[in-house]
């Protein structure tokens, strides 16, 4: 008696289409992801426990040294009140701002920097942040 031996496989799972569409997934993210900007200028960032809702990225940035100079996100060079308003006139009245202070700006500085803004029309002011990760 002669017993026929099948060379057939078993059929392989279905996961060629899966990594497939894996794979294309991770390509269209990494070329459609935007990577946030970093300012030019260099501040240390005053830490917060928490975060008060995610970061508007699409909102004007600004920088304020600790010495009170404004620098705008894409450029190096110091703003004066007037290129500062220049700068905003840009923007929609009454558009929001991202304010990214130096930790050692006083009280006294950035309450003179927000009355700046608010005389330029500038209506919301969000300050930027690192969250220090503790959970208190």
């Amino acid at each position: 008696m002669i017993m026929e031996t099948s060379s057939r496989r078993p059929p392989l799972e279905p996961v060629l289409p899966l990594i497939n569409v894996v794979f294309l997934l991770l390509i269209f993210f990494m070329l459609a992801g935007q990577l946030a900007k970093s300012p030019s200028v260099s501040v240390d960032t005053p830490l917060s426990q928490s975060a008060n809702g995610p970061e508007a990225r699409d909102k004007l940035l600004l920088v304020l040294q600790q010495d009170g100079q404004w620098f705008a996100e894409d450029n190096d060079t110091a703003l004066t009140e007037a290129t500062l308003q220049d700068y905003l006139s840009e923007r929609p009245e009454g558009a929001e701002v991202r304010l990214l202070a130096d930790a050692g700006v006083t009280m006294t500085t950035l309450r003179e920097r927000l009355e700046i803004l608010q005389g330029l029309g500038v209506e919301q002011v969000r300050l930027v942040t690192r969250n220090d990760g503790g959970d208190q």
